[in-house]
């Protein structure tokens, strides 16, 4: 993590550093649920969601594996928010993780045909998130500059 943050004692933290932890922990929370729902029932997730056969308990288990490993990205996620007290510069990699499910699910489309709805819906969601984040980094750059 040294990459990224430092890892310190939580401090008080500044208004707009609370706004920036929380869209940290947002995230964090979002992959550790969709990953725990789609471990449990892999079922619901992948055949309502997304009309994914699961035809062999292999199958079944390579979806489960993916589903855990994103619930364990999101636990550490969520502890990243809580204890790295550089906040602002985790937001920076909180947007590389978004920008990697924008540009999957356009070369997505791209490679598997344009017909897909609810991926339209899910890359509407991510690229609100990366404008969120993009805003968050601009409008905190000038204080960020000051310390």
């Amino acid at each position: 993590m040294g990459l990224f943050c430092t890892l310190d004692l939580p401090k008080p933290i500044p208004m707009k550093n609370k706004l920036i932890q929380g869209i940290n922990f947002s995230a964090g929370g979002f992959l550790f649920i969709l990953g725990i729902m789609g471990y449990i029932y892999p079922e619901w997730f992948f055949q309502e969601k997304y009309d994914v056969l699961m035809p062999t308990p292999q199958s079944t288990t390579i979806l489960r594996v993916m589903m855990g490993f994103m619930a364990t990205i999101g636990l550490l996620w969520l502890w990243a928010t809580r204890y790295l007290s550089e906040q602002r510069r985790f937001l920076k990699a909180t947007g590389v993780m978004t920008l990697g499910f924008v540009l999957s699910r356009i070369g997505g489309l791209i490679l598997d045909g344009w017909n897909q709805t609810f991926t339209y819906r899910e890359l509407a969601f991510e690229v609100l998130a990366l404008m969120v984040i993009f805003v968050m980094l601009v409008n905190t750059s000038k204080d960020h500059a000051k310390n």
